[in-house]
């Protein structure tokens, strides 16, 4: 963690009390100008320090932009090792790979506050304006393609972790999209919360590096898009960095489980959150074209989506998934 992320968890660990610079000096092995150094480049991020002579530092208020460094104060799960991005990016999954090619470690995380260029899966655009909490990671599992084929689950089964921590109320919908759901129990959606993007570098027998890129809506103070909900519609107030944060913590969390255990430790945790469970879905392909239909019954240990077609059983590996008695 950098010196500047160190100072900021300690003033935000002291949830509005004095921090004596002196004694953060010694904490930290600086001198006091260094950390007085650090205050001032917080200061130009937009937060809001007051110093009192004799007692020290205080956070009155902390932007509401995304920004590396906030991020990396408050993230708990000791994965994430480097933190890099802005308050806005083209895309966060262009800016990670860049990173990967060039050999950045696994546990390295992209954030920003707007995309200008975001994206989901099948090619379709993610609406990324300002407001949202945007971040891409950098896995480097050891494990061939095949083996990492659920992978897509686990990130948005951590996703889904990580916004049920602060409050929300998720539902999953296969393979890696998290929707807002009514209340503890219910299956009923409000709206697609948080989607999740994974692209992937490899040779025939192994993984290289996997960029996963999360798009979490959070506020919606500069307007609704149509089908989405927002962490203020069930946690009002929730600063991005918290967000990102905690989403962070679940993913590693959850990837942790699957690089010692395999998805099969993580699978009846999926379905128990999984809003397609025991309904009638079609899947299709890109164009359009149908390529299976049937009752959900599940996910096997691959993350292969399982129909119950009428005619046998069919386990489903790509595709768009639609329910028939519903729009979602």
């Amino acid at each position: 963690m950098s010196r500047r992320s160190q100072v900021l968890r300690a003033l935000i660990g002291a949830e509005g009390a004095a921090v004596c610079g002196e004694d953060l000096a010694a904490e930290l092995g600086v001198t006091r100008v260094a950390v007085s150094k650090h205050m001032a480049t917080l200061r130009e991020l937009g937060y809001v320090i007051e110093a009192t002579p004799h007692t020290g530092y205080h956070l009155v208020s902390s932007p509401e932009l995304l920004l590396p460094d906030a991020v990396e104060a408050l993230v708990r799960d000791p994965l994430w090792v480097r933190f890099e991005g802005g308050p806005s990016t083209v895309s966060t999954n262009d800016d990670a790979k860049r990173l990967a090619r060039s050999g950045a470690p696994e546990g390295t995380v992209l954030v920003a506050g707007a995309q200008t260029g975001g994206r989901g899966r099948l090619g379709r655009e993610w609406v990324s304006p300002s407001g949202g909490a945007y971040l891409s990671i950098i896995l480097r599992p050891n494990m061939s393609p095949a083996q990492s084929s659920a992978l897509p689950l686990v990130v948005a089964l951590g996703v889904a972790r990580g916004l049920e921590s602060l409050g929300c109320h998720t539902l999953l919908k296969w393979p890696n999209d998290i929707w807002l759901g009514a209340g503890p129990g219910s299956t009923d959606a409000l709206g697609k919360l948080s989607g999740v993007l994974l692209e992937m570098q490899s040779e025939i027998d192994r993984v290289e590096w996997i960029v996963a890129g999360i798009g979490v809506n959070v506020s919606f103070a500069t307007g609704r898009t149509p089908g989405a909900a927002y962490v203020d519609d069930q946690v009002p107030g929730c600063a991005p960095a918290a967000v990102a944060a905690a989403v962070l913590d679940g993913i590693a969390e959850c990837f942790g489980q699957f690089v010692s255990d395999g998805f099969g430790t993580l699978a009846e945790e999926y379905v128990s959150r999984s809003m397609l469970e025991g309904r009638e879905v079609t899947v299709r392909e890109l164009d359009g074209t149908v390529r299976a239909s049937g009752r959900v019954q599940g996910v096997d240990a691959d993350g292969r989506l399982l129909l119950d077609g009428g005619s046998g059983m069919l386990a489903v590996s790509t595709g768009d998934v639609t329910l028939r008695d519903a729009g979602a």
